[in-house]
């Protein structure tokens, strides 16, 4: 990349951090778009930052733009998103760790098997079985024996099938 190139891309990205405080809603999903699209790490703090706001469409837009940036900061970034007040947001962020993957996704993912939600627990149980790690199989083998809360039978079987298939 030419000086040139990179004087534009932190041009841009100052202008769409700029623009993720502007008052209109559209404004301020394009920025986190744009953010996303723009794929660099130090955009992931304002995205982040945005969990807590109060548009719970633009919660959900930063966790996207976060997978698309991509990377273990980013997986570090949307760990403040599995404990987030909405459910949507928080089912978002576990399939963003899950397709990032890295070494901290798996213990990411597996504290959400404790989520007061049961739709969340079954996006974390799916997740888990996509991710071909025998962590994972060992947590979702211990959840079938000795869970107290609700979860989909299917959706355990069929995630710790999976990591079978994945582990031989």
């Amino acid at each position: 990349m030419g000086e040139t190139d990179a004087e534009d891309k932190q041009q841009g990205l100052a202008l769409w951090q700029e623009q993720l405080q502007h008052g209109e809603q559209a404004a301020r999903m394009e920025a986190v778009e744009m953010l996303g699209q723009l794929a660099d790490k130090r955009a992931i703090a304002p995205l982040a930052a945005l969990f807590n706001d109060p548009d719970p469409a633009l919660r959900l837009r930063a966790v996207l733009a976060l997978r698309q940036i991509g990377g273990p900061l980013a997986v570090a970034a949307l760990a403040g998103a599995l404990t987030n007040e909405l459910p949507r947001v928080r089912r978002a962020a576990i399939v963003a760790v899950g397709k990032l993957g890295g070494s901290q996704a798996v213990a990411l993912l597996l504290t959400t098997l404790q989520d007061p939600d049961e739709r969340v627990r079954n996006t974390a149980i799916l997740t888990l079985g996509e991710t071909g790690d025998v962590q994972a199989l060992s947590a979702l083998l211990q959840l079938q024996e000795h869970s107290q809360q609700k979860i989909d039978a299917v959706y355990l079987q069929h995630a710790i099938q999976r990591l079978r298939q994945l582990d031989t």
